[in-house]
C-alpha cells in the first residue's frame, strides 16, 4: 500500500510540475507584425543586396538603406499602382531600372519583400 501511495504521489508531483512549467503562448490575431518581420527577414536581404558600396550604403546621393526609415520612404513610392521598389526588383535584369544593379534577387526573397510591403511594411 505504501509503494502504491508513493508511486501515485510521485506521479502526481510530476504531472503538477509539468503543468506549472507550461508557458502560455497567446495566439496572435490580425497583427501585421506576425507575418514578415523587417529586422529578421527583410533587413538582411536589403543589407546584402542594396546597402552595398556605391549604391544605398549612405555614402551616395541615393537613399541610405541601412535604416528602416529610408527603406520605408523608397517602398512607399507608388507608380502604376505598385510600389516602385517592388517593381524594380521584379523587372528583368536587362531592363532599365532593375535593382539590384547587375544582380537579381531570388524568387523567395522577392516574395518575402512583396508580402512585407503588402502587409504595410511593418518595422518590428
Amino acid at each position: 500500500m505504501k509503494k502504491l501511495f508513493l508511486i501515485f504521489s510521485i506521479l502526481g508531483f510530476l504531472i503538477q510540475s509539468s503543468c506549472v512549467n507550461d508557458k502560455y503562448i497567446p495566439e496572435v490575431v490580425n497583427n501585421r507584425c506576425d507575418t514578415t518581420y523587417y529586422s529578421r527577414t527583410i533587413k538582411p536581404i536589403i543589407i546584402n543586396n542594396c546597402a552595398i558600396s556605391g549604391c544605398h550604403d549612405g555614402h551616395s546621393t541615393l537613399h541610405d538603406f541601412n535604416n528602416y526609415a529610408e527603406v520605408k520612404v523608397e517602398v512607399e513610392e507608388i507608380e502604376d499602382g505598385e510600389s516602385e521598389f517592388l517593381h524594380r526588383i521584379k523587372i528583368p535584369l536587362n531592363q532599365t531600372g532593375h535593382m539590384p544593379v547587375g544582380d537579381i534577387l531570388s524568387p523567395s526573397d522577392i516574395q518575402l519583400i512583396e508580402n512585407w510591403i503588402n502587409n504595410g511594411y511593418p518595422g518590428c
